[in-house]
């Protein structure tokens, strides 16, 4: 038997990217997946993938900011006989200085990054409290403890989700409900590529994001998948309120 089997896992922001990578990987191991995503081509053509692969994978559109689409996306799992595992990936991200970010871009970020992830660890909870036990996995990131220029509201943000995940993870623990976060590097995905379009060498900029790391490249998407993989398993039954840094030395210290 595989090691998810008999579980459903919920994971949001599953068309592309990290979220789609751990998708996949709680699939093939074992997991039935329910994909949420806004982006309702992109989770059509996602969930055909890994159907097409032989997984069981469900799609269900779902803008996290908004409650009652939430709410639905959990009753959609509970039809499904879960959540046992729910992972917090959707994100959106921003680029500008202090001054050119908006009071609206600022609300945008964290009702995605802040309010998207407590929404949903709100409406699962009382689900896996009846279970009897669950796995949150909030998707962090370095940069909710090492900032960057030009990230103010990205920053802010990651570095609410650390301590949510925290405050999650003390009141539910009695539960049998663990809730960690993962905090990745520099990862090879579209909202990576993405920040880097933007400098002014695009070239330049990349590689010194990747010589920034100890290992001297990117992350790539699997191996963020691998941690989720092992925060949502048994294997990581000890685990809770901690954030998993998964960034290739970045934060290790000046490598260069």
């Amino acid at each position: 038997m595989k090691q998810l089997s008999e579980r459903v896992a919920v994971v949001t922001g599953s068309a592309t990217g990290i979220g789609f990578a751990i998708a996949q990987r709680l699939a093939a191991e074992g997991a039935r997946v329910l994909c949420a995503d806004i982006d309702r081509d992109g989770l059509d053509a996602a969930v055909n993938r890994l159907q097409g692969d032989g997984q069981q994978v469900v799609g269900h559109p779902c803008d996290v900011s908004d409650a009652g689409q939430v709410e639905e996306l959990m009753a959609r799992a509970a039809e499904l006989d879960g959540p046992h595992i729910l992972v917090s990936n959707a994100a959106i991200q921003f680029e500008g200085l202090i001054e050119e970010t908006t009071p609206e871009d600022w609300d945008r970020v964290f009702s995605v990054n802040v309010r998207g992830v407590f929404l949903a660890a709100r409406a699962a909870i009382p689900l896996m409290r009846s279970a009897g036990s669950g796995s949150i996995i909030n998707m962090a990131s370095v940069n909710g403890f090492w900032a960057e220029p030009q990230l103010t509201a990205y920053c802010a943000a990651k570095g609410a989700v650390i301590a949510l995940t925290k405050a999650i993870a003390v009141e539910v623990g009695r539960h049998g409900i663990r809730c960690n976060s993962i905090c990745p590097g520099y990862i090879d995905t579209g909202m990576a590529r993405r920040y880097i379009d933007v400098q002014a060498d695009p070239e330049a900029a990349r590689h010194n994001a990747e010589q920034m790391h100890a290992l001297g490249r990117l992350g790539l998407p699997e191996e963020i998948a691998a941690m989720a993989h092992y925060l949502a398993s048994d294997d990581s039954s000890f685990c809770t309120g901690q954030q998993f840094v998964v960034d290739g030395g970045l934060t290790a210290g000046a490598s260069n």
